[in-house]
């Protein structure tokens, strides 16, 4: 009895604390304000209408969500829930360091993420069969890879629906995982067990239309088979093929002039040649995309003249692009009577210069229809109207008569902007950054300018506002503006319909 009162006392105590501490939690923490929205007698609180979110909407944002964000989401409501096994949810599956994976203690290196093979063999039965874009980021562990690539394998090969609806494979290697510097005897390529895993995954893909094998860095020997199981299955089905630095060397690949429906080609030039330059005019490819990142070789040579006019004679609407991305600067490899529609730099550090705007000038005059550089400029811009380029992009516009899209991002004067707009007869986009535009008319009156063309020049240049509408009324549009840094670094040309990034 006495046992019994002494615990009763013990609860009471701990009771009238618990109540106290609360009383005192209140008044020390305010709580923000809430919008109540009142219904009748109840007053509830408003939260917004995402649970009540068609299944299509949901669907697809759940597409753009990893793994993990998909498994937190699924977990807020019953329908949400119910959105996390529908179809379109699994459209994309990304697989990186930590997809899949669970902590394990290694004595010499730590905590490692490990592949969890029971997890993976689950997912690939319940969703296998919906996802369409498979991407394997550039992950340092190549085991959790070599497993994951050969389980897809297994489960296609046995019958299991799995990688049956797979239209689009990404693929990126790591091969400067070694160290940050940028050189030629550390960059590592693929190859032994990892290249067999990825050659015996693409040929368990029989519906790809779009395949990407980025800086895989092969020896010559093994980038001469690399696509045979591609071609066998895929000779029909396939639209797109990106191969970025296939080779670390000179090696022309003639995998990609089999695939007779290729419509996009992206390739660097060290992997092209006269042999693959003829198979693609015979199968009538649209677009030619020529690639030069940091790991592309500097010591290359230019394609022969005689193969391009044959090529443009044979397949007279083959469109070839030339790009250039990376963070040091690098020089465009110049293909001379080539039929370049596009010329696109992306990069920090490189200068758009006078020599380059001559040279695109001289070279593809009759063709061009895209120019422009990329990212934020991180160099030096003068402002005299000596030094700027002012005058030869305003030769660009002139000498270029098919020209519909230019992105500036150097300094220029107002006045230049306007000139641009009145000689670019057939320009549609033009993409200037507003911190380089400077307020300022210093070009000299030219002597084809009659008085009144001047007089409306030098008072147009006083004003952003007057330039954006003068602007406007030259390109047909119903408002034109200068953009912000943000809106600058997220240009994306539309090159075609279905436009490579």
């Amino acid at each position: 009895m006495y046992t019994y009162r002494c615990l009763k006392c013990i609860y009471i105590n701990t009771l009238n604390m618990d109540l106290q501490n609360e009383e005192n939690n209140k008044t020390l923490i305010k709580k923000p304000k809430v919008k109540l929205l009142k219904t009748g007698r109840t007053t509830v609180k408003y939260k917004g209408d995402w649970n009540n979110l068609p299944d299509l909407l949901l669907e697809n944002i759940f597409s753009f969500l990893d793994v993990g964000a998909k498994h937190n989401a699924s977990k807020t409501c019953r329908l949400w829930n119910s959105v996390f096994n529908l179809p379109y949810s699994w459209h994309t599956f990304v697989f990186d360091d930590t997809t899949l994976t669970r902590r394990k203690f290694n004595y010499y290196s730590g905590w490692q993420y490990m592949l969890d093979h029971l997890r993976v063999q689950l997912c690939l039965q319940s969703i296998g069969r919906y996802v369409k874009v498979l991407v394997f980021k550039p992950i340092t562990n190549f085991y959790n890879l070599y497993e994951f690539m050969n389980m897809i394998s297994f489960y296609a090969e046995h019958g299991q629906g799995v990688g049956s609806r797979i239209s689009t494979l990404q693929y990126t290697f790591p091969c400067n995982m070694a160290t940050s510097r940028i050189d030629e005897s550390v960059l590592y390529g693929t190859g032994g067990k990892l290249l067999e895993a990825l050659k015996r995954l693409m040929g368990n893909l029989p519906a790809l239309v779009r395949l990407e094998l980025i800086d895989l860095m092969l020896d010559n020997e093994d980038a001469q088979t690399l696509l045979d199981q591609v071609c066998f299955y895929c000779c029909t089905t396939l639209r797109t093929l990106v191969l970025v630095n296939t080779t670390k060397y000179q090696c022309q690949l003639l995998h990609p002039g089999a695939f007779i429906n290729l419509q996009i080609l992206v390739i660097s030039p060290q992997n092209l040649g006269s042999d693959l330059l003829l198979m693609l005019s015979q199968i009538r490819l649209s677009h030619l995309h020529i690639l030069q990142n940091r790991y592309t070789p500097i010591d290359i040579e230019p394609m022969n003249s005689f193969d391009w006019k044959h090529c443009v004679k044979t397949n007279p609407t083959l469109k070839v692009h030339l790009r250039v991305e990376s963070i040091r600067e690098r020089q465009i490899l110049w293909q001379p009577s080539s039929p370049v529609s596009s010329i696109i730099y992306k990069s920090p550090n490189m200068r758009m210069s006078t020599e380059i705007l001559n040279k695109a000038i001289e070279l593809y005059s009759d063709r061009l229809l895209t120019f422009g550089y990329l990212e934020l400029p991180k160099f030096y811009q003068p402002s005299s109207f000596k030094e700027r380029i002012d005058t030869t992009l305003v030769n660009l516009v002139q000498f270029c008569p098919k020209l519909d899209t230019l992105m500036i991002r150097e300094k220029i004067s107002t006045c230049t902007l306007l000139l641009i707009s009145y000689y670019g007869h057939s320009l549609k986009f033009l993409h200037v950054r507003r911190n380089a535009v400077i307020l300022r008319c210093d070009w000299p009156r030219q002597n084809d300018w009659s008085d009144e063309f001047y007089q409306w020049l030098k008072k147009s240049s006083t004003s952003y506002e007057i330039v954006e509408e003068e602007i406007s009324l030259s390109l047909g549009l119903d408002k034109w503006s200068m953009l912000s840094d943000q809106d600058f670094k997220r240009i994306s040309p539309q090159l075609y319909s279905s436009f490579y990034k």
